[in-house]
């Protein structure tokens, strides 16, 4: 009977491991779920078929919308986007350009994206990993995009904070983009 007992008692303690991740993955959604603003400046890398590109950007988040300026590269710094429900506008130098339909995902829109999918996106799996020496919380959530495709949005959460500090997007089990984010600040509704 002991012998069991000692059997048992390591997966006793990695599925009690795994309840705590389950609530602190619960109270990170509640906690972007009443995200009223946030500033972001992010690296993004956009995984193209042959070539990646990067880019730097600054993001802030509100309720009505996101805006979004590049940095870097020289050549487009100054671009900004701006995304509101369906609509994208770009704006560069004081001129406005009307975009038509937002696409599922640019480095536009991506942190606003992974801002949503933290607060409302259906968690598909959770753990703890360890980013240039952080200790993270990693939450994969399932999203549906506005034409209705199926994005997965891996999302690492500095433990000690709940700040995220990196994002992975992927379609069809490829990764598309990915987001390094440089600094964070939010502010939101209380529960």
């Amino acid at each position: 009977m002991l012998k069991r007992i000692w059997l048992l008692l390591p997966l006793v303690l990695l599925l009690s491991g795994c309840g705590g991740t389950e609530e602190e993955a619960g109270a990170l959604q509640q906690r972007y779920g009443l995200l009223e603003s946030a500033q972001a400046e992010a690296e993004i890398i956009c995984h193209l078929p042959g070539e990646s590109r990067s880019f730097t950007v600054t993001t802030t988040v509100e309720s009505e919308g996101a805006t979004t300026t590049i940095r870097a590269p020289e050549e487009v710094a100054g671009l900004s986007a701006t995304v509101s429900g369906e609509d994208l506008l770009v704006n560069y130098q004081g001129a406005a350009i009307a975009s038509g339909l937002t696409p599922v995902l640019s480095p536009a829109n991506c942190v606003p994206y992974l801002l949503r999918a933290a607060g409302d996106g259906y968690l598909l799996e959770h753990g703890r990993e360890t980013i240039d020496g952080m200790s993270c919380l990693r939450l994969s959530f399932d999203t549906t995009a506005s034409d209705g495709e199926k994005i997965v949005c891996t999302v690492w959460f500095e433990e000690e904070s709940g700040v995220p500090c990196y994002g992975e997007f992927s379609r069809d089990g490829a990764v598309v983009m990915t987001v390094r984010i440089q600094s964070f600040e939010m502010t939101g509704k209380e529960a």
